[in-house]
């Protein structure tokens, strides 16, 4: 019915493809906007408004519309050939990694003040302690309990800290899974992550996962600190969102069948365990 409802509104005939996000994603050619559609739907408000406002505001020449259907929230964009930077062939080079950082950098500019995300106002401790209540009983359970004891003493600081750090929109997914190549440039794509926080959370996924070395991060902050000035967290803090994005990739996890970050959240909880989780730049 939904699908029947977009070819008609848009004049279009629309397929599905696969995502492994769980969102759905719809493909197919506009005679109304005379052009090929990429569409997402959303099932959560604050993933939509988050992909919707983004876009409006960073790439506007690719934003179509926006509609809800129903308990369906749906983003209609113009679709673009694209490429993947992400396969294992590619090599993070000390250049790209600042490259990297720079294009985080000039996203963070772009976008906040400029966008309304979500924005949770709860203390970073406070925050952490949902997220290990809510997963009591998974299979995260024992994992989570210990890194929590170890990092119970940190949370004081780590929030002190997190108040006084300028805030930005962050992008939610860092990684060069969602970087892409497009016209000879690289690009962002998928918002729906998009949300208030300290810079430094977004540069977590993309430390630990890919731009793995000493000189690689400080070519990724260099890169960072030709647009936005930053300095690097206080280890409580990196300590304390590093255990913060551990426990977002399991609550992830257990919604999503597909685990998209494989054994990322394992070996950030494992990392806290051995007590060397400070991200070394």
């Amino acid at each position: 019915m939904l699908v029947d409802f977009l070819n008609e509104y848009y004049q279009a005939k629309l397929a599905n493809i696969h995502d492994v996000a769980g969102n759905q994603h719809l493909v197919g050619y506009s005679r109304l906007y005379r052009c090929d559609l990429f569409v997402k739907i959303f099932k959560a408000e604050a993933m939509f408004y988050a992909e919707q406002h983004v876009n409006q505001v960073y790439c506007p020449e690719i934003y179509l519309d926006s509609v809800i259907f129903e308990d369906n929230y749906i983003v209609v964009l113009k679709d673009r050939q694209l490429t993947d930077i992400d396969s294992n062939e590619v090599k993070v080079t000390e250049k790209k990694a600042e490259e990297y950082g720079h294009l985080l950098a000039n996203f963070h500019q772009k976008l906040t003040g400029n966008v309304s995300v979500y924005h949770d106002q709860r203390k970073l401790s406070q925050r952490i302690k949902a997220y290990v209540d809510a997963l009591q009983a998974s299979r995260y359970q024992d994992d989570i309990n210990q890194a929590y004891a170890l990092l119970l003493a940190d949370l004081p600081t780590a929030d002190r800290e997190y108040e006084l750090l300028p805030k930005v929109v962050l992008h939610g997914d860092y990684s060069l899974r969602n970087i892409k190549g497009y016209q000879g440039k690289e690009i962002l794509i998928d918002f729906e992550r998009a949300h208030i926080g300290v810079a430094y959370e977004d540069f977590i996924k993309i430390f630990y996962n890919e731009v793995h070395n000493v000189d690689l991060r400080h070519a990724f902050i260099q890169g960072y600190k030709q647009v936005i000035n930053f300095e690097i967290p206080r280890s409580e803090l990196q300590r304390a969102l590093l255990f913060l994005i551990a426990l977002e990739i399991c609550e992830f996890h257990l919604s999503h069948h597909k685990e998209k970050f494989g054994d990322m959240a394992h070996k950030m909880l494992a990392t806290i365990e051995r007590g060397d989780a400070v991200l070394k730049v």
